[in-house]
């Protein structure tokens, strides 16, 4: 087997690597003032050629820039244009003309996108309706980029084993950057230094991780790696240790098994480093799935829960918040007067406003993004805390309610649904090949690790979610794909894949 993790298929359409080429020189002829220009050029003619040799290389570069945050950072800490890092998206288009018009393979609409459209559609009707259209309205037009299209891109351009292969490793390799750099701060105690915006500490000093010196230094922070928001952080990272797992395993290679490996642990590390109380229950519910779905023997899971139990309460600063925890409780009676730290009473309060503001407004919600316009008023209702101003609900359930109403949490749960239960059958061994049964295991498992950790999380860098449902989704519609399909004879004709679960040829 090649250690190539993108075997070659050459495209012989040339004018598409040229297009790339012209486009990215004339990004970088508009942004001629920034000085990081000579860097954008040689990377736009070396991404031509790159693309040249493998269509499928567009669709993982793009991926692992998504999931790195990489454009975010350029943006916010090298100068480099939005418009030149938005245009890395763009690159998707790539791989989708080629497999749809040049090969003749049709559009894909993936099961889910019933549910995506209609969820459009509810988020179109709550802005309109909603106190600040203007604010709503930014809300939706980021949901249709980074949600719709996003979608659309991703789950026309992954369209082989192959492709969903290399955007495993893609995503893998996003997880060694993310979580090797904050590794490299945490060994140095170099927190003063962002590294390039790859390793930020954020700005929350009231929520550390319990050791502080005599002097009340925070003696050990908690990192946010590119993401810039702890918990939010954390949660990316734990989504990647399925897909590292999923590697380690199905890679027969030495290198490329030890290049998983240390995917994996700095994935551990990155979230483990960001002391997140959320992620660390979410990941031994994420294991007790696994076990359910058969992934792992009953008596692993529990020497890895005794082990990983253990090893956390000696851990000084995951001990002091998990410790915390056992006030939920006692909150849940005394209210205000109870001991619980000041982070979970806001939680409640917030989760608690939201539920309130969806039994005021059922049927369209308030709007997208506007429950923060309405948590204050509501918060006091609760009498837990008193709110900041404009705070969010932290519970991706309630906020989705509270802003979108009934028809709208009804949407999201359909998406969560239909690509599941998609990737369940997938992963049964019910159709598919070998990569694409542990793939869609793999995604299903990411899957529930957006969903466990969204309940203590709002709906907010939404991108991520998208990028797994429409990896999900395309994993169902090449699991799905005929043997036939590969052939020279299939790729003549177009394919059209329904908005159930079958697929047809036209």
């Amino acid at each position: 087997m090649s250690t190539s993790l993108l075997p070659s298929t050459r495209i012989h359409a040339l004018p598409l690597a040229v297009a790339a080429s012209v486009c990215a020189a004339g990004l970088a002829a508009v942004c001629s003032a920034s000085p990081i220009l000579p860097v954008l050029g040689i990377a736009g003619i070396a991404t031509a050629v790159l693309i040249w040799r493998d269509v499928d290389f567009a669709t993982c570069l793009v991926l692992f820039v998504i999931y790195s945050n990489a454009a975010v950072v350029a943006v916010r800490f090298h100068g480099v244009p939005p418009l030149a890092a938005n245009a890395v998206v763009g690159l998707l288009l790539i791989p989708l003309v080629f497999q749809a018009i040049v090969q003749r393979r049709g559009f894909v609409i993936g099961p889910s996108f019933p549910w995506i459209a209609a969820f459009a559609v509810i988020q179109l009707a709550g802005a309109l309706c909603s106190i600040r259209p203007v604010s709503a309205w930014d809300e939706f037009w980021t949901f249709l980029q980074e949600g719709v299209l996003l979608y659309l891109l991703v789950v026309n351009a992954v369209r082989s084993e192959k492709c969903l292969r290399g955007a495993t490793w893609a995503l893998v390799l996003a997880g060694i950057v993310m979580g090797g750099v904050p590794l490299y701060q945490q060994v140095t105690k170099t927190f003063e230094s962002q590294y390039g915006g790859f390793a930020q500490t954020g700005e929350e000093p009231g929520f550390s991780t319990g050791e502080v010196s005599a002097a009340g230094d925070v003696l050990q922070q908690r990192l946010a790696g590119p993401i810039g928001e702890k918990n939010r952080y954390a949660q990316v990272m734990l989504m990647l240790i399925p897909l590292g797992l999923l590697r380690v395993v199905r890679e027969q290679q030495p290198c490329l098994k030890l290049l998983a490996l240390t995917a994996l642990f700095c994935a551990g590390a990155g979230m483990l480093l960001a002391f997140s109380r959320s992620a660390i229950v979410a990941g031994g519910m994420v294991v007790l799935f696994a076990a359910w779905l058969g992934c792992v023997s009953r008596r692993r899971v529990a020497i890895v829960m005794v082990l990983g139990l253990a090893a956390l309460l000696a851990t000084p600063h995951y001990h002091t918040r998990l410790m915390s925890l056992l006030n939920l409780r006692e909150m849940l009676t005394a209210g205000r007067h109870s001991s619980a730290d000041g982070a979970l009473k806001g939680r409640a309060t917030e989760m608690g406003a939201a539920a309130l503001v969806f039994l005021d407004y059922p049927l369209l919600g308030v709007g997208p993004g506007m429950f923060k316009y309405y948590s204050l008023e509501y918060g006091e209702r609760i009498g837990l805390r008193s709110l900041a101003p404009e705070r969010q609900a932290h519970c991706l359930l309630l906020a989705v309610a509270a802003e979108n109403g009934a028809p709208g949490l009804l949407a999201l749960l359909g998406v969560f649904a239909v690509t599941g239960c998609g990737l369940y059958r997938a992963g049964r061994n019910e159709f598919g090949g070998g990569e694409t049964r542990s793939a869609a295991t793999a995604l299903l498992l990411v899957l529930a690790v957006y969903f466990i950790t969204g309940l203590f999380l709002h709906f907010a860098f939404i991108r991520y979610f998208w990028l797994i449902v429409a990896l999900g989704d395309a994993a169902i519609v090449i699991a799905r794909q005929p043997d036939s399909q590969s052939s020279s004879d299939s790729l003549s004709q177009p394919v059209i894949v329904k908005t159930g679960p079958c697929l047809s040829q036209a």
